[in-house]
């Protein structure tokens, strides 16, 4: 008899291509935020103009990235690897500079710069278990692997 708890699902390339669009959807904003603060654009440009039009932008790219992933839908359900390693490292890429991202728009927005370490804090350790769960359920990439 087949133990059911012990069934794994292999996901297709189209759910861990979904997960990665939209993460790096949410992330876009604060990674542009991090260069336009590490070349001082923002001393130049009208920094609140410059993320509306920004979140602007980013929700014409989702919208359209939505629609390429639904055309790629059924090209995309019948591919399958056994483990995603090289699109989980580039999740933690994004995420990673995602949080920079967000200690720029906290101290673009006028946040005491003497809070961002428990700001940070509290936003790493959330996005820490986001991405150890989506890695058990959906990624299959075992990090503790010795070799």
């Amino acid at each position: 008899m087949i133990d059911k708890k012990r069934k794994t699902r292999i996901y297709s390339q189209y759910e861990i291509k979904v997960i990665n669009f939209y993460a790096t959807m949410i992330w876009l904003l604060p990674i542009i935020l991090v260069v336009t603060y590490v070349f001082e654009i923002d001393q130049k440009l009208n920094i609140n103009q410059f993320i509306f039009w920004l979140a602007i932008a980013n929700f014409i790219l989702t919208l359209i990235g939505t629609g390429v992933l639904l055309f790629q839908r059924d090209l995309l359900k019948r591919r399958v690897k056994a483990d995603y390693q090289n699109e989980f490292v580039y999740l933690l890429f994004i995420c990673s500079f995602g949080v920079l991202g967000l200690v720029v728009i906290y101290d673009y927005m006028g946040g005491n710069r003497q809070y961002i370490a428990n700001v940070l804090v509290v936003v790493v350790a959330v996005l820490i278990y986001i991405l150890l769960n989506l890695n058990r359920k959906f990624f299959k990439y075992d990090y503790m692997k010795k070799k």
